[in-house]
């Protein structure tokens, strides 16, 4: 992760009181993982941060388990 992305995590994470960092997840596999650990985990609401080609991130922030996704290009 290119250091900027890295900063725009750590201060999103800082702006939420009640976030929980998870390990790294393998974006080959669907993302309907990210919704079973936040169920796993209790938590409604979710952000997925995906970087591709070390150039584009993406950021997922979605609400657990049938609620609505947005996906974001940085």
């Amino acid at each position: 992760i290119v250091f900027r992305f890295r900063h725009l995590m750590q201060d999103l994470i800082s702006l939420m009181p009640h976030a929980v960092k998870e390990t790294k997840l393998d974006t080959k596999d669907t993302l309907n993982v990210i919704s079973e650990i936040s169920e796993l985990r209790s938590c409604t609401n979710s952000i997925f941060f995906d970087v591709k080609k070390h150039k584009d991130l993406y950021i997922w922030f979605c609400k657990a388990p049938n609620g609505p996704s947005l996906k974001f290009h940085c």
